[in-house]
């Protein structure tokens, strides 16, 4: 797997870790399993139970538990997502999950948050945004380092496909929790995951996830 962890910063950096398995692979990548040294005073693990999901207190407790074993702190909330004029809900939860992170940046004193998106989540993002008519910033799509706000992002398993990390997690015998709604193909994103994406690999291009995330690297630099 190509981790990037040349993005890092040396400071204190919050996980962002949801329960799913990109999310809990890169918990247990960075930290080595909880075998990393001085792992409890760089990383903290941060989790959002948006309480949209009849799952997701059961999966608060997951992430809380998989901290304790990681030896890292936790820090989590349970939110009330209330959509304000002119959002959807997905808008409204990210706007919550932001607030929290950038309340936990200044608290936790962090110097970024990480994410477990991956090269899958490029593609998809990718073949989104075409839909769109996308220009080239829009089409370069999720960048291993940005910032929203206050807030610094750094993606450091953007090189690497989602079945490699579920791979990593079986072969060590880790769990994760799924999403029931992954699977939902009236969402725009999973239609293009289960059905537009496999279909491209078998009668386009069998390397299509690769090549769409070289040409989004590509435009990433070339971007203003």
């Amino acid at each position: 797997m190509k981790i990037n962890r040349s993005i890092l910063p040396s400071g204190r950096i919050g996980l962002a870790v949801s329960g799913g398995s990109d999310s809990v692979a890169l918990a247990f990548l960075l930290t080595k399993g909880g075998k990393k040294k001085n792992a409890s005073k760089r990383f903290v693990i941060l989790h959002v139970d948006h309480g949209l999901r009849k799952e997701s207190k059961e999966e608060y407790k997951f992430v809380k538990s998989l901290a304790k074993r990681l030896q890292v702190p936790f820090k989590g909330c349970h939110a009330k997502v209330v959509q304000e004029k002119g959002e959807s809900l997905e808008m409204a939860a990210r706007r919550v999950r932001l607030q929290f992170f950038e309340k936990q940046m200044r608290i936790e004193k962090l110097d970024a948050i990480a994410t477990g998106h991956h090269m899958d989540d490029v593609a998809e993002t990718f073949l989104m945004r075409i839909k769109r008519a996308s220009g080239a910033q829009g089409l370069a799509g999720i960048k291993e380092l940005s910032t929203v706000g206050a807030i610094r992002f750094v993606r450091p398993l953007l090189g690497c496909r989602d079945a490699e990390l579920k791979a990593y997690l079986e072969k060590y015998g880790e769990e994760w929790r799924e999403d029931a709604s992954n699977a939902d193909t009236d969402i725009e994103r999973n239609r293009i995951r289960h059905t537009v994406v496999p279909f491209l690999e078998k009668h386009l291009d069998p390397k299509l996830v690769e090549h769409i995330f070289k040409i989004t690297k590509n435009l990433s630099q070339r971007a203003p």
